[in-house]
């Protein structure tokens, strides 16, 4: 399944963190990433009522600030347009020919995109006041998107298991596995994922929700601009790994070590599940 496009190893990778009132552990993530070998670390704060931006921006991230929180997907999307902006990142030229543009196909340029992006106070888009951005421009161009939860901590500096296939080479999306941990839900919803992806794609996943991942940039950037929009919320992955697979996409599961806050079995932690389970089913029927 893979693209058959040899992928140029040694490129920028950037790495994308939605969070949400995180501040005790998202600076520690963000430092674990830089050590993994992103370049550079983009947290996306949406909407947190802590000190989560300031975390994250002592850290050595950049800091994008939502007003209103838009759900993890939302986030990440944010965060996909700074890093295309700040690393003048393309999408391969063969892909953009085959993808038609124009009123009435669906597709969108990112200019377009923006236009139609309100700003001021009280809309929920951000203005470059917002941004806060410690660092240069990049100027190489961006080989490979992370994207890392931010609650992992330390642990996110297995990170670098991940990107190594992506870089190599081998695979043009790396997602990571997580160990057994107990206590936790049921897995309702991960098994719908996996049934999910098995019927819509003919393929057995053991991690379909994981959200740390590495992709090749120069894919994903043409599947959003063929159209693709990722889930705003808890479907972000499941969706995402549906569309990158029926482009025709290889993707590789990477066991690691990594940890992160579980929910339990708790009243909070079962509506957790009960909402993800819900998003997963809403992103598999659009789908379907």
């Amino acid at each position: 399944m893979s693209s058959g496009d040899a992928y140029r190893p040694g490129l920028g990778v950037v790495a994308i963190v939605p969070a949400l009132n995180e501040q005790l552990t998202v600076g520690m993530t963000v430092a674990a990433l830089l050590r993994a070998g992103a370049e550079s670390v983009i947290v996306v704060d949406d909407g947190s009522t802590d000190s989560t931006s300031q975390a994250a921006a002592d850290a050595g991230a950049v800091v994008v600030r939502r007003e209103r929180t838009g759900g993890k997907g939302a986030a990440i999307a944010d965060g996909l347009s700074l890093a295309r902006a700040r690393t003048g990142a393309r999408s391969p030229a063969r892909i953009r020919e085959r993808v038609p543009s124009g009123p009435g196909t669906g597709a969108r340029s990112p200019a377009r995109i923006r236009e139609r992006v309100p700003s001021g106070p009280g809309t929920g888009a951000r203005s470059p006041a917002r941004i806060r951005d410690p660092g240069p421009r990049a100027e190489a161009g961006l080989g490979c998107v992370v994207f890392a939860d931010a609650d992992l901590g330390d642990s996110a500096e297995e990170i670098a298991k991940v990107i190594a296939p992506v870089a190599g080479g081998l695979a043009d999306m790396a997602v990571a596995g997580f160990p057994a941990v107990p206590g936790g839900g049921f897995g309702l919803a991960v098994g719908l994922a996996r049934v999910g992806v098995r019927c819509l794609c003919g393929v057995n996943l053991t991690w379909p929700l994981s959200g740390q991942r590495a992709l090749r940039a120069d894919l994903l950037f043409a599947m959003m601009d063929a159209g693709f929009g990722p889930e705003c919320g808890f479907g972000f992955e499941v969706g995402l790994t549906v569309d990158w697979l029926r482009a025709g996409y290889s993707l590789v599961e990477v066991p690691t070590l990594m940890t992160h806050r579980a929910t339990g079995r708790t009243i909070a932690g079962f509506a957790h599940r009960s909402r993800q389970f819900a998003a997963v089913a809403r992103a598999l029927a659009l789908r379907f």
